[in-house]
């Protein structure tokens, strides 16, 4: 599984970025990817407000971090884990302007109608530190993480805010710190990381491969983690099979075909399926392994990659017993 911690603080080495470090050193133990965005140094560029994204699909800004970089790695997190100081009772405004982008996110989930595949089980986490002690000090950063996390596809799980921390580095020293980051890693983390790793593999990891694990993520996501690759990856996904899943109501958007390697982060897989003829032969990681001769693709047309999805889903279907 990959968590991704999007530090909020325009002070590097502060209370905000120390207490998302400790909690994602603790999950890297207990066995998860982890990656952290530090906001502030990111060079995201501010939402246009155009709407562009509604009428598109994408961001009209296509070349900054957030369109090249962040989206992608929304869509590939477990676990998400928004951190920001409080200013003026609300977040950051540098984590600010990342949420803000996610508007197009907003509108592939609710103009065009697609559920990733990773929805039914990605969470969402808040921490938050503020210097003051006010009673509705966390309100107005709770109702914003509420509905990021429902944009971006995930479920709010809780919220870990502290009153009344100012000095640099008190927040080491805060009681109940240790205990609450226990807790939210077993209540939050290990379920996420004890899931059956499945990988898909197709020579190119382009078309079946992502297709498959999409496919079986969403029907048995509570059960396993999938992951998809190619031993030779191209540089994007087949756009044929991402349309046809969008008919399907599945949003591919913002993956890219990984290598054997890449794939699942470095983890060892519980289960290999190899897909296509030319496959059966290469090398795979983990010992279990299943074969699938679905077709490579040979029209690019909406009638013969409905006819793939289907035929893959079929297959889909014969992965209950051996996830058990």
């Amino acid at each position: 599984m990959l968590i991704l911690g999007l530090q909020g603080s325009p002070r590097k080495g502060g209370n905000t970025d120390t207490f998302l470090v400790t909690f994602l050193e603790k999950a890297a133990q207990a066995g998860a990817a982890v990656k952290t965005i530090q906001v502030a140094r990111a060079g995201i560029i501010p939402c246009k407000g155009c709407g562009y994204c509604e009428t598109h699909g994408t961001c009209v800004i296509a070349d900054d971090p957030m369109s090249t970089e962040i989206f992608g790695l929304l869509r590939e997190a477990d676990l998400v884990v928004a951190a920001t100081p409080v200013f003026f009772y609300g977040i950051s405004a540098q984590l600010k302007v990342l949420i803000d982008r996610c508007q197009t996110l907003w509108s592939r989930k609710y103009v065009y109608k697609l559920k990733d595949p990773l929805a039914a089980t990605r969470k969402g986490l808040l921490f938050s530190v503020a210097a003051s002690r006010g009673r509705q000090l966390f309100d107005g950063i709770h109702l914003t993480a509420k509905y990021f996390f429902d944009a971006i596809d995930a479920q709010f799980s809780h919220a870990l805010t502290y009153r009344g921390v100012e000095a640099r580095g008190a927040i080491r020293q805060h009681e109940g710190l240790a205990a609450d980051i226990d807790e939210t890693l077993q209540k939050t983390v290990l379920p996420l990381v004890n899931r059956k790793k499945v990988l898909f593999l197709s020579p190119t990891g382009a078309c079946r491969a992502p297709m498959a694990a999409a496919m079986a993520q969403q029907r048995y996501g509570e059960k396993i983690r999938t992951g998809f690759g190619g031993w030779s990856p191209g540089g994007a996904l087949h756009e044929p099979m991402i349309r046809t899943m969008q008919r399907a109501g599945v949003d591919m958007g913002y993956r890219k075909p990984l290598n054997v390697e890449q794939a699942l982060y470095g983890a060892t897989p519980d289960l290999t399926i190899t897909i296509g003829n030319s496959a059966k032969r290469m090398p795979v990681p983990g010992k279990n392994r299943v074969h699938w001769s679905l077709p490579e693709p040979v029209s690019p047309d909406d009638a013969a990659m409905d006819r793939l999805r289907l035929e893959t889903e079929a297959h889909v279907d014969t992965l209950r017993r051996l996830i058990k």
